[in-house]
């Protein structure tokens, strides 16, 4: 890897880095709507 700047003002490293939190924090969200979505879904009584 180098350390060369792009366009953003950010390293190849810097930008990696940001990438891999964008998309943990993506998935993390994910499972929390999956969760949400299947507690409304048990603890409706219109949906039963």
């Amino acid at each position: 890897m180098s350390d060369s700047v792009g366009p953003t003002g950010l390293t190849d490293a810097q930008s990696e880095e940001i990438h891999r939190h964008l998309i943990q924090g993506t998935q993390i969200f994910g499972m929390i709507a999956a969760l949400a979505h299947l507690l409304a879904y048990i603890y409706s009584p219109w949906l039963k």
